[in-house]
């Protein structure tokens, strides 16, 4: 058996030009993706490892100051069926005396006893859900600056189905004008 490799997706990146004139491009790159086998061996656990690197750029001339910008970095986590209430395994137990009385053109009494053991197993599956996970955010305090996570746990419980996972970078800026946000997305991934 060889060693792992980590899954790979494509780098992206995304510009747009504010009110003021400014131009603000983010880029998601360095996007890796280790799934492993959890450590629970939980058949309703799913687990990663996850990298991701988002850099902001701000470039031009803008009519006004930027006052304020920053870059962030996470994970939108996906579920298909949420059994967090659990699984309840029992047996069901009845003993006791029973009578009955019937009445028709003869009327007869019954007397006796009864047994019973039941087995159930009862669960309650809610429809899954979408979280989003921010790994990191970084002021922009020049031109430039990126925020970056290597190799970080991803870690669903108690999800019956599959799980998956879509990487972002947003970028933000802020002007006396206008405030400004842009955000690119990876490709969908099976954890």
């Amino acid at each position: 058996m060889g060693p792992a490799v980590a899954d790979t997706t494509a780098d992206k990146a995304r510009t747009v030009t504010t009110e003021d004139g400014w131009s603000l491009t983010v880029t998601k790159t360095a996007e890796t993706l280790d799934r492993a086998p959890s450590l629970d061996s939980d058949p309703f656990t799913h687990e990663g490892f996850a990298s991701v690197k988002a850099v902001a750029e701000i470039t031009g001339r803008g009519s006004h100051p930027v006052t304020g910008a920053a870059v962030s970095s996470g994970y939108q986590i996906g579920c298909q069926a949420d059994v967090s209430s659990g699984l309840t395994v029992g047996l069901g137990l009845s003993i006791g005396p029973n009578a009955s009385v019937t009445i028709s053109s003869s009327p007869s009494v019954s007397v006796g006893g009864s047994a019973s053991v039941s087995p159930n197993i009862s669960t309650t599956v809610k429809p899954g859900g979408i979280t989003t996970v921010t790994f990191g955010t970084k002021p922009v305090a020049a031109a430039r600056a990126a925020t970056a996570a290597e190799q970080v746990e991803i870690k669903v419980s108690a999800c019956a189905g599959p799980v998956s996972i879509r990487s972002f970078a947003t970028a933000t800026v802020s002007t006396p004008a206008e405030d400004h946000s842009t955000t690119v997305y990876g490709d969908p991934q099976w954890l």
